[in-house]
């Protein structure tokens, strides 16, 4: 009995000490997560406490434990007082720092006291300029040289904005690393949005389609919003302004959900698409903004932060049901959108769970919203080229056909002298030899009007084709006109030049084709072969030249060949 007895005292003595080592900070531990487990809380109706009223309440038992890594009071908190011990069990002083990674709070009054005395304080807070802060940095940080003994920490902290109060216990050293490893990686985040802002930006000024310019609006406002509620618009932008610095959240919330609309609209084509749905989300963002522009008049911080976070999950639930009617209708671009869409949404999900105290508090956590971010930037980024590389495909294309015989697929005659006026004037300058041949079916009229237009149009189609076979990879062929065609041989000479012809010639004589009726049916050309190497003939000229010869072969019976030589 005895034995158990012991037992008993042992174990709950066992608790008692873990109780107060969760209660007690050891100067001498790495504590490479935040150390709300180890603090104290108390929040009173009583606003105006003094730093002697908070000590002997804390003395008395009135702090309460906190049980989160990460304590938060929400949005609109009473101010609340943080406690707890810092033990050194050696014999110098250690130099350690308070960490407070949140930027947007409006006022941190920090105490340290050895035996009940103060040995130093801190106030700081983002209602104050940014100069007068100790430490150059965009969250609070504040240092102190523990001592040997128990040292006793007081906070107290006062904010209309989310009271979310991540707080670490670091060195110097590890201040130093965290500091460096947040600076490469936001570094690398904001160089590829403003890259995304600068490239989209001159895409819009070349091609002034509108997606581009609401796409560069939304990155740069979610670049703006995250230096505000990263704290590096404070640091970086506004140090004179703290009450731009308290307003910047709401504010650029709202910009930036605006602008996120405006793309989505416009890259979606909802206007067009779903014109009942486009002015819902119309009238639905002006409600909002109306709203928020009443709430900053009255000067109702809380309400127009609460109008802000509604807004941007309106714009996120609005998103994905876009995005899921786009697909559904066919849009090819919508699955970009709607895979961005959830990227941004986990990522915004993750962070908030991490500042509620929901999930574990992290670097990873805390920045999701970050991440989630950056792959929506990047995939509607991809979304963008793809359709800018689709658009000049598609331009290119609409040229091309405009330079195209639809029957046939040769060049028309714009297309036949976009290709040939170079390669002329080359030849011009090197005096080259250049040939032409121009042909003409036979009795084409007579062909059509026996047999009829389908007919004759497979005739067309079948002697373009025979043209393509025959004529060598330089060679530059066009419908010239009805039923006469155009071969432009560059540095090709006359003798050559007649041979080719006579090769198309016989080419063409063996081409049969079959009557509605099942007749069998044959068909002829005549050529005319017209050379220069004169540098005073023009390529009119040469294409005239041939047209005579043309009608040479004509009057001599059809189906020949005849050029200057044969004259």
């Amino acid at each position: 009995m005895k034995n158990l007895f012991a037992l008993l005292i042992l174990m709950l003595m066992s608790v008692l000490g873990c109780l107060n080592a969760n209660a007690e900070i050891n100067v001498e531990a790495e504590y490479k997560e935040t150390i709300g487990q180890h603090i104290r809380v108390h929040q009173d109706e009583d606003t105006h406490w003094r730093m002697q009223d908070a000590l002997l309440a804390y003395r008395d038992g009135r702090f309460a434990q906190s049980g989160n890594s990460v304590i938060n009071f929400g949005i609109g908190a009473k101010p609340v007082w943080l406690a707890f011990n810092v033990r050194n069990d050696g014999y110098n002083a250690v130099r350690r720092n308070l960490l407070l990674e949140t930027s947007w709070l409006d006022k941190i009054d920090i105490y340290f006291l050895r035996q009940d005395e103060l040995t130093g304080s801190y106030h700081t807070g983002d209602s104050l300029l940014f100069s007068q802060r100790s430490l150059d940095h965009r969250f609070f940080v504040a240092g102190h040289d523990f001592s040997a003994g128990e040292t006793t920490v007081l906070i107290r902290v006062e904010s209309d904005d989310d009271m979310v109060l991540p707080l670490y216990f670091i060195s110097n050293e590890a201040l130093a690393d965290r500091n460096q490893w947040q600076a490469y990686s936001y570094g690398f985040m904001y160089g590829v949005i403003l890259a995304l802002v600068a490239y989209n930006v001159m895409l819009y000024i070349g091609l002034r389609t509108s997606p581009y310019l609401f796409y560069s609006l939304y990155l740069l406002f979610f670049l703006l919003l995250n230096f505000a509620y990263t704290g590096h618009g404070y640091q970086w932008l506004w140090p004179e302004s703290p009450q731009w610095q308290k307003w910047a959240n709401p504010v650029l919330i709202m910009a930036c959900t605006v602008s996120g609309f405006a793309f989505a609209l416009q890259f979606l084509n909802i206007k067009t698409a779903w014109p009942r749905v486009y002015r819902f989300i119309i009238a639905s963002s002006a409600v909002f903004c109306a709203f928020m522009l009443l709430a900053m008049l009255a000067g109702e911080f809380i309400v127009s932060l609460l109008i802000a976070l509604v807004f941007i999950f309106f714009f996120y639930i609005s998103s994905i049901v876009l995005g899921v009617i786009s697909l559904q209708a066919g849009n090819q671009f919508a699955k970009y959108f709607l895979l961005a869409s959830i990227f941004t949404i986990c990522g915004g999900a993750i962070t908030a769970n991490a500042v509620w105290g929901l999930i574990p508090f992290n670097e990873w956590t805390y920045r999701a919203t970050d991440i989630g971010m950056m792959m929506d930037a990047i995939l509607l980024a991809l979304a963008l080229a793809e359709r800018f590389n689709i658009n000049q495909n598609e331009k290119l294309l609409a040229e091309k056909m405009a330079g195209i015989d639809s029957l046939t697929n040769l060049n028309n005659r714009r297309s036949f002298y976009k290709y040939v006026q170079p390669i002329w004037a080359m030849g011009l300058r090197s005096k080259s030899s250049t040939s032409v041949i121009m042909l003409d079916i036979d009795n084409f009229k007579l062909l059509n009007d026996t047999y009829g237009h389908a007919l004759g149009d497979r005739v067309l189609v079948q002697l373009a084709e025979t043209l393509q076979k025959e004529a060598r990879s330089g060679d530059i062929l066009a419908r010239w006109g009805g039923e006469e065609f155009l071969v432009f041989l560059p540095e090709t000479r006359l003798i050559d030049a007649i041979a080719i012809a006579e090769r198309m010639r016989n080419k063409i004589n063996v081409i049969q084709l079959t009557s509605v009726k099942g007749e069998k049916l044959l068909f002829t050309a005549s050529f005319g072969v017209a050379h220069t190497f004169v540098t005073n003939v023009s390529l009119d000229e040469l294409i005239s030249q041939a047209d005579q010869q043309l009608y040479r072969a004509k009057k001599q019976g059809r189906n020949c060949v005849c050029s200057d030589q044969s004259g």
